[in-house]
């Protein structure tokens, strides 16, 4: 498989490229700067500097690809930093017609189930911009005439675990939590898969590890 990875350089991206390489992916990497360039270095893996927001730039970057997989997001809760979330989305769909790439996978937020808990509800109000940025980059990309997966998941932690439980539209049962690497593992999995069409998934870890 030819696959683009959209930050690549970030806290679950790396994860997820040692993963797709493991698998035997030839890899394009995204960065935004060259000083953002994965330390890793292999021989099917390609880094190139760019803005994962610009079509024009992605059209060069998908042409001959078969899949993307994006980790894009804001690294703090703000309008501003969140907005990667659709501007992102707007510029994979676009490159996507222009190259003919049809199969995507994205990172979203299980805020944008209906909240189980009280916390729940808390953390949609003081989080709001997450929520609209990431409900905006869900909406663009069903619009759209590709095969997209989309990971919905709650706190992001760096156990050293990579199993992982998913739910079709909805979060797992007591599944606020899920490590990074695991989150890498159901990504490149999810991408390797035959499923078509708009199709969302809880991801969380496994029970044991919200108990």
């Amino acid at each position: 498989m030819k696959l683009v990875i959209l930050g690549a350089n970030g806290r679950t991206g790396v994860h997820v490229l040692r993963r797709a390489l493991d698998e035997g992916a030839h890899i394009t990497a995204v960065v935004r700067s060259k000083a953002k360039r994965p330390e890793l270095r292999h021989h099917r893996l390609k880094v190139v500097v760019g803005d994962p927001c610009d079509p024009k730039f992605l059209t060069a970057v998908f042409r001959g690809q078969d899949a993307v997989i994006s980790t894009l997001g804001g690294r703090r809760p703000t309008k501003t930093a969140t907005s990667i979330y659709y501007r992102s989305a707007n510029a994979i769909v676009e490159a996507s017609r222009q190259t003919g790439l049809k199969k995507v996978v994205v990172t979203s937020s299980a805020l944008l189930f209906p909240p189980r808990r009280w916390i729940d509800r808390l953390l949609k109000i003081v989080v709001r911009s997450v929520v609209t940025s990431a409900s905006l980059m869900e909406q663009i990309l069903k619009a759209a005439d590709l095969d997209v997966t989309i990971a919905r998941c709650g706190f992001l932690t760096d156990a050293d675990e990579t199993e992982y439980r998913t739910v079709n539209g909805a979060l797992p049962e007591a599944g606020s939590s899920v490590s990074r690497r695991s989150l890498a593992h159901f990504l490149v999995d999810a991408v390797q898969g035959a499923s078509s069409g708009h199709i969302v998934w809880g991801v969380s870890a496994p029970a044991r590890s919200d108990a």
